[in-house]
C-alpha cells in the first residue's frame, strides 16, 4: 500500500467512524476500561495515529482483544494467522539508518579490533516504512488476554491525576454553573465545583481536557489557541484535546467521557474530507500533549503478560517490521534547522525561540524525526572576520566602563573586575563572555548601574543557510547546559549553606541590627563559621565568620536558596553558587494582609515593617525586586503591590538604579512606587537612612500618606479590572447560550 492510498484509508475510515458515532475518541469508555493497543512481543504500547489506526480498526471489526502483532513476531510466541485474515497497515518514519563504512574500494572500514564501523546516515526526508500487524483475534494459539497491568484503586487513580493537574502549574478556578473552559489570555482554567460532577472520574476527565488545552499555551508546546468559537481552528484544537484526553483516560484509568465534546463532529468530518492529512497531525499533537503531562514516569509503564507466556521479544527488522519506539526529549534540544525547512521542521514539533534565534525540541518530542536537524560535535563551525572576539569584546568592556589587564576570559564563567574610579581593591565590575556559537557576553557596571549585551558583529556572509542555523543552535544549547550546570551547582550550594544556617542561634542582639535601630525577624547568628565554597575549594569563597548575622533567602515555594551574611561593620555577603534571583526574606504574614510592600535590604525592610505593621519582602538588590515582585503578583493577583525602594538622589536619573528597578517593577506587575524623598544635599538613599536622618515620627506620617494614596489608585484600578471582566463573561455567556441553541458545547 502506497502512502498515500494509507492516509485515504486512515482518513475515510475514521470519517466513517465519526458519521456513525463510533470513532475511538467520541466512544465513553470506563474508568479502568483497557482500549489502547499494545504488541505482546514487546511489550510496548503504540502510540500517535498507529494506537488511534488500530482502535478504529478494533472497533470496525468488533476486536475486543487490544493485541496486535507482525507476522514473524505471531510465528515467535507460536501462533499462527488464522486462514484468510488480512492484516492491518501501520506506517513508521525514520530520518537515518545506520550503514556499514566503507572506504573508496568499497570495502568495509574496520576498527582497531577489526570490527567494521558503523555510521549514521541522516536522510533529507524521511523514509516511510509500513507493516502489517494482526489482532490477537485473528491468530491460533495465543492464549487469552488477561489483565494488561494491575488495576490501580480509586485512590491512586484520583491522586496521579491530582499530581498532574498540580504539577501543571496552570490555575483552576472554580464557579457554580455548567462551564469548563482554557482562557489563553490569562493562563487558567475554570471548572464547576468538584460537587457538581456525577463522579471524581468525570470531574478528572474534563479537568484533564482543559489541561490539554493548556499545554498549548505559548510557554508550553506553543500550540496556535488565537482562534474564535466555531471556526475551523477552534475545532482543529478541541480534536487535540480530544484524542489527549482519550489517551490519558486509559492512562490514568480515569475513563473518557466525550458526551461534552460530541458538537464537534460535523466540523471534525469536513476538516478530514477537506484535508486527510489533518488526523495525522492531531494524533502527532495529542500524542505530544499525553507525553509532556505524563512525564516518563508514567510513560514508561510496560505491559507485562503473564510468567506462563513464554516470551522472546523479537527485535523487528527494517523490512516490515515494528519497533515503535520513540527518542522523546526531556529537555529543550536546540536544533540546526536552515530556513527553507522551517516548515517541515515545525511541522514535525520543532519551535522557535526569539531570544536564541534558534529552533528547538521542546521537552517531550520524539527526537528520532528531528534527528537530521540536531547538530554533531563535527558539525561546530567557528568563523571570524576582522578582530578576534577578546579583542571586540575587550573594546565594549572599556567603553562600558571596567578596566582589564590584558584581554578578558572568555570561558562562560562571571567575571569580576574594577571599573572606573574604584578604591584600591574594589571590583564594581562584572562580565560574562562565551567564545561558542557565535561570540556573544554580558557586561555590568555596579557603580553606574549599566547593564548591556554583547554580541560579536563578525560578517558571516560567507556561511550556507545550514552553517548559519547550526552556529546558533550550538551556542544555544551550550546556553541550556551551562544553565543546567548552574541548576545543579544553585542546589548543592542551598544543601550545604542551609546545613550551615540550621546550625546557627536565633539573633537577639547584633551590632548590625543596633546600628539601623531595628529587630530581628527570623534571623540567626553565625555560629560555625569557615565555610568555604564551592567545598573543598582551597581558591573557594570564605563566605561567613563566627558571629555574622546570616539572612536566609528562600523562593516564592519557600525553598531554601541561601542566605546573606552580614557582619559588625554592615558588610554584606552572599555565598558564591547561590541563586539570587527570584530569592527573598519575609517579614510578616503576607497573606494576612491586603498590602505588601517590597525593599530592597533587610534594614530597610524591617524599618518599614516596624513603622506600618505591614508584610515587606526583602530583595537584596534592585535588580531583583522585579523577579520577586512578578512571583507575588502571580501568587496574589488582587493584592496591592508596593515597590519601597531605595532612592539614589545624587546620581542622575538614568542611573538612579534603585528608582529605575522599583519603576520597572511596578510597571510590571500592575504596583505603585514609594520612595523616601531626601534633601538635595542630604546622605542616604533608602527608608533606614531616612528615618535614622529624620526620626521615626515624621518617616511614618510620610509612609502612611504614601500607603493611602496607592491604596486609592489601586482600589480604582480594581474597579476597572472587575468591570470589563464582567463585560467579557456577559460575551461568553451570550456565545454558551448560542452555541446551546444550535445545539453545540463551548469549551476552553
Amino acid at each position: 500500500m502506497t502512502h498515500t492510498a494509507y492516509v485515504e484509508s486512515v482518513s475515510q475510515t475514521i470519517i466513517k467512524q465519526l458519521k456513525e458515532g463510533t470513532a475511538p475518541w467520541i466512544k465513553p469508555w470506563e474508568p479502568g476500561q483497557r482500549f489502547k493497543p499494545y504488541n505482546p512481543s514487546t511489550g510496548k504500547e503504540y502510540r500517535g495515529l498507529n494506537a488511534l489506526w488500530l482502535m478504529s480498526v478494533a472497533e470496525a471489526k468488533g476486536f475486543q482483544d487490544t493485541r496486535w502483532m507482525t507476522f514473524k513476531q505471531c510465528n515467535s510466541l507460536d501462533a499462527r494467522v488464522i486462514k484468510g485474515e488480512k492484516g492491518t497497515t501501520i506506517e513508521y518514519w525514520k530520518w537515518s539508518e545506520p550503514h556499514i563504512k566503507k572506504d573508496d574500494a568499497g570495502k568495509p572500514v574496520l576498527d582497531e579490533k577489526g570490527v567494521p564501523i558503523q555510521e549514521i546516515i541522516r536522510y533529507e526526508s524521511p523514509k516511510i516504512f509500513s507493516a502489517t500487524v494482526f489482532n490477537a483475534e485473528q491468530l491460533q494459539g495465543l492464549p487469552p488476554q488477561v489483565a494488561l497491568r494491575p488495576q490501580l484503586s480509586e485512590f491512586e487513580r484520583h491522586e496521579h491525576a491530582e499530581s498532574l493537574l498540580r504539577d501543571s502549574g496552570v490555575p483552576i478556578l472554580y464557579q457554580n454553573g455548567n462551564r469548563a473552559f482554557y482562557r489563553p489570555s490569562t493562563d487558567t482554567i475554570t471548572l464547576p465545583e468538584r460537587e457538581q460532577f456525577n463522579s471524581p472520574d468525570g470531574f478528572y476527565a474534563t479537568a484533564l481536557h482543559e489541561l490539554g488545552h493548556a499545554t498549548g499555551h505559548e510557554s508550553r508546546l506553543n500550540r496556535d489557541l488565537a482562534h474564535p468559537f466555531g471556526s475551523e481552528g477552534y475545532a482543529k484544537e478541541e480534536l487535540r484535546a480530544e484524542i489527549a484526553s482519550l489517551m490519558l483516560g486509559e492512562t490514568l484509568e480515569i475513563g473518557h467521557d466525550p458526551s461534552q465534546h460530541v458538537a464537534y463532529i460535523a466540523s471534525w468530518i469536513r476538516i478530514l474530507e477537506n484535508d486527510p492529512r489533518e488526523i495525522f497531525r492531531a494524533a502527532s499533537d495529542s500524542e505530544k500533549i499525553v507525553q509532556y503531562l505524563t512525564g516518563p514516569e508514567l510513560q514508561q509503564t510496560v505491559i507485562q503478560e503473564p510468567e506462563a507466556v513464554q516470551i522472546t521479544v523479537q527485535m523487528p527488522s527494517l523490512q516490515g517490521e515494528v519497533e515503535n519506539q520513540m527518542d522523546i526529549s526531556q529537555e529543550r534540544v536546540y536544533l540546526a534547522v536552515p530556513y527553507a525547512e522551517k516548515e517541515e521542521a515545525k511541522a514535525l514539533g520543532a519551535r522557535w525561540d526569539k531570544e536564541a534565534g534558534s529552533w528547538y525540541a521542546p521537552p517531550g518530542t520524539d527526537l528520532s524525526q528531528l534527528e537530521p536537524w540536531i547538530p554533531k560535535p563535527s558539525d561546530h563551525l567557528h568563523v571570524q572576520e576582522g578582530p578576534t572576539p577578546q579583542e571586540a569584546f575587550a573594546v565594549a568592556l572599556s567603553e562600558a566602563g571596567l578596566q582589564l589587564n590584558g584581554l578578558p576570559v572568555m570561558n562562560g564563567q562571571i567575571q569580576r573586575v574594577p571599573v572606573a574610579g574604584d578604591a584600591l581593591g574594589a571590583k564594581s565590575g562584572s562580565y560574562v563572555g562565551h567564545l561558542d556559537g557565535h561570540p556573544a557576553g554580558y557586561i555590568q557596571n555596579f557603580k553606574t548601574g549599566e547593564q548591556t549585551n554583547w554580541k560579536l558583529n563578525a560578517q558571516l556572509k560567507s556561511l550556507s543557510a545550514l552553517d548559519r542555523a547550526k552556529l546558533a543552535a550550538e551556542a544555544a544549547q551550550k546556553r541550556q547546559n551551562r544553565a543546567n550546570q548552574l541548576e545543579h551547582q544553585h542546589a548543592e550550594t542551598a544543601k550545604i549553606v542551609e546545613g550551615h544556617f540550621s546550625q546557627g542561634e536565633p539573633a537577639e542582639k547584633h551590632p548590625y541590627l543596633d546600628s539601623k535601630g531595628v529587630a530581628s525577624y527570623g534571623l540567626m547568628i553565625d555560629t560555625v563559621g569557615s565555610l568555604t565554597l564551592p567545598k573543598d575549594d582551597p581558591d573557594g569563597q570564605q563566605w561567613s565568620t563566627k558571629g555574622n548575622l546570616l539572612v536566609p533567602i528562600r523562593d516564592i515555594d519557600g525553598q531554601f536558596l541561601g542566605a546573606q551574611s552580614i557582619d559588625a561593620s554592615g558588610k554584606k555577603s552572599l555565598p558564591r553558587g547561590c541563586r539570587k534571583q527570584g530569592g527573598h526574606h519575609v517579614i510578616g504574614d503576607v497573606s494576612a494582609s491586603d498590602k505588601i510592600l517590597f525593599a530592597e535590604g533587610y534594614a530597610t525592610a524591617a524599618t518599614l515593617h516596624e513603622l506600618t505593621g505591614l508584610p515587606v519582602v526583602v530583595t537584596f538588590d534592585s535588580g531583583n525586586m522585579p523577579g520577586v515582585a512578578e512571583a507575588y503578583r502571580q501568587q496574589f493577583p488582587e493584592k496591592n503591590l508596593i515597590l519601597a525602594g531605595d532612592n539614589d538622589h545624587s546620581k542622575p536619573i538614568e542611573k538612579n538604579v534603585g528608582f529605575q528597578k522599583a519603576l520597572e517593577a511596578a510597571q510590571k506587575v500592575g504596583g505603585y512606587t514609594l520612595l523616601p524623598t531626601f534633601e538635595k544635599n542630604a546622605s542616604g538613599s533608602d527608608w533606614n537612612d531616612l528615618m535614622q536622618s529624620q526620626g521615626k515620627t515624621l518617616v511614618s506620617s510620610m509612609l502612611q500618606t504614601g500607603i493611602a494614596m496607592a491604596d486609592m489608585k489601586h482600589r480604582a484600578n480594581q474597579a476597572l479590572k472587575q468591570e470589563k471582566a464582567q463585560k467579557q463573561d456577559a460575551i461568553l455567556t451570550l456565545e454558551q447560550s448560542l452555541a446551546q441553541g444550535m445545539g453545540l458545547s463551548l469549551s476552553r
